[in-house]
């Protein structure tokens, strides 16, 4: 009976790693997959899911890789499970690894419905805009949400990609400046460096914003330090009158308002509501800076 028992375990495990594995066939004892694969592929997909929650990575790419072990770990367990149950033996740990990586397969199933950041959306219309470029679409395209390749490359920083882009032909003015405005907003330095010496106006203005503004609102020091460097208005408001200077002290960065004030920004400058910067600023620090920091004459 204990031979019977036996003999159909192997045979009920060999047909299940048969079927469950991408390669057919291949054998796999219970102890190695407890002491060895389980532990590896547990260690990839926590990391794969720590990349993605951390927005490192292609989001795309990760969300299928996470699925694919997830997925293939809990049907090879799963097997493994129904064999030991079949063959009359113990499969607490079977269905204890099972249970895991369903759990962990739901949560990347989740994390792939769910923006965890807000460059996650635009990855995905990337690749979509990416595609119909190399259909024969122009990268300048604009899509029902108002993107093109040009410009969504430009707001994730993928610099090669909007240098291929630039290199095929001449951006329109008026996607130069919002390709900009995207970069300066996003902190995507190098690719703002690349529009700059592409011809896109320091001083140029996309929708209702300057650049510097952009950049400034979201306390994006490099990005500001480089458009000051390149010639940027330091007083330059943007459509509705708020200069840089108020746009820094709003969103409580010091290091942008150093720069600024360095830079020559006003801070007497009032808003379209008659209101300075100093008349937002919350910060101790940011008092100092405007008050004690020298302007240039």
């Amino acid at each position: 009976m204990s031979l019977r028992k036996n003999s159909l375990y192997r045979l009920t495990v060999q047909g299940a790693f048969f079927c469950s594995t991408p390669c057919g066939g291949f054998a796999i004892s219970r102890s190695t997959m407890r002491d060895f694969v389980n532990p590896l592929v547990l260690l990839v997909v926590v990391v794969l899911l720590a990349c993605r929650a951390g927005g490192v990575g292609d989001v795309v790419t990760l969300d299928g890789w996470i699925l694919a072990l997830t997925v293939t770990a809990f049907i090879v367990n799963g097997a493994l499970c129904m064999a030991r149950l079949l063959a009359r033996r113990r499969a607490l740990m079977s269905v204890v690894w099972s249970m895991g990586y369903l759990i962990l397969g739901s949560c990347a199933w989740v994390l792939h419905g769910t923006v965890l950041n807000p460059a996650d959306e635009e990855q995905g219309a990337l690749l979509v805009l990416k595609q119909a470029w190399q259909q024969g679409e122009s990268p300048f395209s604009i899509d029902e949400n108002g993107d093109s390749l040009f410009t969504t490359a430009a707001s994730l920083g993928k610099v090669e990609l909007v240098q291929e882009v630039l290199a095929g032909g001449s951006a329109p003015a008026g996607q130069l400046a919002e390709a900009a405005r995207r970069a300066a907003e996003n902190g995507r330095v190098d690719v703002l460096k690349l529009l700059l010496a592409s011809g896109t106006p320091v001083n140029s203005t996309a929708g209702s914003t300057t650049l510097l503004c952009a950049a400034a609102q979201n306390g994006q020091r490099k990005a500001v330090e480089l458009l000051l460097q390149s010639g940027a208005d330091a007083n330059l408001a943007d459509a509705e009158g708020t200069p840089p200077l108020i746009h820094a002290v709003l969103a409580e960065s010091a290091p942008v308002v150093k720069l600024l004030m360095q830079a020559g920004a006003d801070p007497a400058r009032t808003d379209a509501e008659g209101r300075s910067a100093a008349d937002y600023s919350r910060s101790e620090q940011i008092d100092n800076l405007l008050t004690s920091t020298p302007i240039p004459q």
